[in-house]
């Protein structure tokens, strides 16, 4: 059977560019109107609770179960027809569109009756990554410490809405400690209280909606996430021993930004430019004589050593090479300690003691534990702990 309905594309189709122009802003306010209007009833059906009278649980299960509505629509109109509900001054911000409904969504953990008129005037006029970072100013959340952990090999879905979605749910509906608002305001002891999102009892690990994303949490901080390939937890790995040196405590923060500063100063045009500039600028100066050119110094050796303890890049690939990344500290029963975590550049015969750098005979790669066990061979216990080490291996 043919359906005799106008396609609405054949209807786009004939339209002239102008028709079509007004025909987008009308469709567009009337889609706003009818947005306005559904939000003001959506409140009052919640009010009444006649999702349980639909045999639902939940006005969040009700309009992704009746109204068809995905998981993040129905979040989002579920929090702001509350906010509308509770405040007059948001309905009246948004229907003078001043402020957006994705604008009350971000606000409404944090509206009081206090604060909900100055909060939505801060909003007016902002896009929402503004308002969550003028939010995350406000209320900064406390950093959270660095996970990397395997995903299940099938992972099971119980909802693929936001975590915050879960406050729909009826507080019998969902797990233990699951957060709920019902309509109207909150209780005066609890207004202020920032509201803290639990999962679903038997949710895995991984965070559903959200979690890929960039999201302020301070005034200067984001909360980065993503889920990525196994091979990636290898390279960070890497990345950590080779900057152990330089950030001990081995912070994702620290390594992803080492590796982005790495690769913009590589592939950045602008960046290369500002390096080619400042280069030209310090070779316009007169240098000082290099120690190695220097003919005060009587002989080649004395020269040498008063180059400094800098080891060439050829001289440390040379023993990178040889030495396979690895500590190459022998113990007496000829064991290699063969460690690669906090690896250094070590002299066999000290730069204190007239050692050179630039052979790489005489440079070895040591753990830090060897190295400074070395050091305490050469010089003693307190000399040892002043370093005498040629520098970490990624120096």
């Amino acid at each position: 059977m043919t359906d005799d309905k106008e396609d609405p594309m054949d209807e786009c189709a004939g339209l002239t560019d102008a028709d079509l122009i007004r025909a987008v802003k009308f469709l567009a306010e009337h889609a706003r109107r009818n947005e306005m209007r559904l939000l003001i009833h959506l409140s009052e059906f919640d009010a009444r609770r006649l999702c349980l009278e639909e045999g639902y649980r939940s006005l969040y299960e009700y309009c992704t179960g009746t109204l068809g509505f995905d998981e993040h629509e129905s979040y989002r109109r579920i929090r702001a027809a509350r906010i509308l509900r509770s405040y007059p001054e948001a309905r009246i911000a948004l229907d003078r569109r001043k402020v957006t409904v994705s604008a009350l969504v971000v606000l409404s953990p944090w509206l009081t009756r206090e604060n909900a008129g100055p909060w939505l005037k801060s909003a007016e006029g902002k896009t929402k990554r503004e308002l969550e970072a003028l939010v995350a100013a406000r209320y900064p959340q406390a950093e959270q410490p660095d996970s990397i952990r395997n995903l299940p090999a099938r992972p099971i879905v119980v909802s693929s809405a936001p975590p915050a979605a879960f406050e729909a749910l009826p507080p019998d509906a969902g797990a233990p400690g699951t957060p709920s608002v019902e309509s109207g305001a909150s209780s005066a002891g609890e207004e202020n209280a920032p509201v803290e999102w639990v999962a679903l009892a038997g949710a895995p690990g991984r965070l559903g909606w959200g979690w890929q994303q960039v999201a302020p949490v301070a005034v200067d901080r984001v909360r980065v996430g993503f889920d990525a390939a196994s091979v990636v937890a290898q390279l960070i790995d890497r990345v950590r021993q080779i900057l152990r040196h330089k950030y001990p405590e081995g912070r994702l923060e620290d390594l992803i930004r080492e590796a982005l500063e790495a690769y913009l100063d590589r592939k950045d045009p602008q960046r290369r430019l500002e390096m080619k500039a400042a280069k030209a600028e310090c070779v316009a100066e007169s240098p000082a004589p290099a120690p190695e050119n220097d003919e005060r110094l009587p002989t080649r050796f004395l020269r040498a050593w008063a180059a400094g303890r800098y080891i060439p890049a050829k001289v440390k690939s040379a023993v990178w090479a040889r030495d396979e990344g690895r500590c190459a500290w022998r113990e007496p029963d000829g064991t290699v300690c063969g460690s690669k975590d906090w690896i250094e550049y070590d002299h066999l015969r000290p730069y204190a003691k007239g050692g050179r750098s630039d052979d790489p005979r005489n440079i070895r790669l040591l753990c830090r534990t060897h190295n400074q066990a070395a050091a305490e061979a050469a010089f003693g216990r307190r000399a040892s702990e002043t370093g005498f080490s040629a520098g970490p291996a990624s120096a």
